[in-house]
């Protein structure tokens, strides 16, 4: 399953970028890249997980790290609807 983060701005700033650029995939995740954007959004981290179960565990890793307010949404590519 795919799976998209956004982060909004929580607190400690510069130290959450700097964990973000650093991110390491834990076991049984894939990570296909961390962005930093403009806007409503501070940063998108688009992973897979094979269960929600374990891409939840994954995003409050992320979360309590960085102090982001943290929205996933499962993606599916267009073609495969």
């Amino acid at each position: 399953m795919l799976f998209m983060s956004l982060l909004s701005p929580g607190g400690i700033g510069k130290e959450a970028v700097d964990y973000l650029r650093k991110l390491k995939a834990p076991k049984g995740i894939t990570l296909h890249d961390v962005y930093v954007t403009f806007g409503r959004y501070d940063g998108v981290v688009v992973f897979e997980a094979p269960t929600p179960k374990k891409a939840m565990s994954f995003v409050l890793d992320i979360a309590f790290e960085t102090d982001y307010i943290v929205e996933t949404l499962s993606a599916v590519p267009a073609r495969e609807v």
